[in-house]
C-alpha cells in the first residue's frame, strides 16, 4: 500500500491526472503489441546461400526468352543483351544515389560519378556490341520477320527486370 501526502491539493489532482493518462497510455500499448504467434512468424528468417540467391534471380528472369522456340543462340544472345542492360540500370541508380548524396564532398562525388559514367560507358559500348552480335546471328540464320520482332521485344526495357 502506498500513501502520499500533499500540502497543495492541486499537486494531488496533476499527479492523478499523469497517472491515469499513463495508464490509459500503456493499456493502448499493450493492445498494439503483436501476439507471441506474431512475434515468432515475423522472427522467422530464411538464409539462402549465394549460389541459391543467384539461382532465384535468374530462375525466372529468362522464362520468357527460354519459352520461346528461338534458336538456343539467339537465346543465349538475348540473356548476355538482357543482362547487360540490367547492370546498366543498376549503374545509373548507383549514380543518381551518389548525386543526391550530400554526405560525399563535392570532389569524392565528382570522382564516384566519373567512374561511374565510365563504367556505364563500357558497358554500353558491350552493350552495342552484342546487339551487333544478335543482328548478324539471326541474318546468318535467316529468321523470320516475326522472330526478329520476338527478339527485339524479349531485350526491350519494358521487358527489363530488376
Amino acid at each position: 500500500m502506498m500513501s502520499l501526502s500533499f500540502r497543495n491539493p492541486a499537486d494531488a489532482a496533476t499527479l492523478l491526472q499523469q497517472t491515469l493518462a499513463k495508464n490509459q497510455q500503456t493499456a493502448e500499448d499493450t493492445t498494439a503489441l503483436p501476439t507471441a504467434a506474431e512475434q515468432m512468424r515475423q522472427s522467422v528468417e530464411v538464409l539462402l546461400s549465394p549460389e541459391a540467391q543467384k539461382v532465384a534471380k535468374t530462375g525466372d528472369k529468362n522464362a520468357d526468352i527460354d519459352a520461346t522456340h528461338l534458336p538456343d543462340r539467339i537465346k543465349d544472345q538475348l540473356k548476355m543483351i538482357r543482362s547487360i542492360q540490367e547492370r546498366i540500370a543498376k549503374r545509373m541508380q548507383d549514380m543518381q544515389a551518389f548525386m543526391s548524396d550530400r554526405s560525399l564532398s563535392p570532389r569524392v562525388r565528382e570522382g564516384k560519378m566519373r567512374q561511374l559514367q565510365m563504367e556505364i560507358m563500357a558497358m554500353t559500348n558491350s552493350l552495342i556490341q552484342a546487339t551487333n552480335e544478335l543482328n548478324q546471328a539471326m541474318q546468318q540464320m535467316q529468321l523470320s520477320l516475326a522472330d526478329r520482332a520476338l527478339a527485339g521485344t524479349l531485350v526491350s526495357p519494358q521487358n527489363l527486370q530488376s
